[in-house]
């Protein structure tokens, strides 16, 4: 059986936005507060975007990880069926 190479996505800098929530909540009342420059937030939302498609890719890849295990375990599934049968049947 040919193994598919497990894709890796691409490396994201150590921190994270979406990881501290006291930086959401500091982030958020900055912006409400009016406190962020227009640089400062295209800068912040160009972090953003590229979080938000690194996190897509992750779950992409997950997923397809799922699929392809769930495909082997259905495979596994069915072999032992068709033994049950087989052996019912005798």
């Amino acid at each position: 059986m040919i193994k598919a190479q497990k894709t890796e996505p691409a490396r994201m800098p150590e921190y994270r936005i979406s990881e501290s929530e006291s930086m959401q909540y500091k982030l958020l009342y900055q912006i409400r507060m009016g406190n962020m420059s227009a640089s400062e937030l295209d800068k912040l939302q160009f972090l953003c975007k590229s979080e938000l498609h690194q996190l897509r890719s992750e779950l992409d890849t997950m997923l397809q990880e799922l699929r392809d295990m769930n495909k082997q375990m259905q495979g596994k599934k069915e072999d032992h069926t068709e033994k049950d049968k087989e052996s019912i049947a005798a």
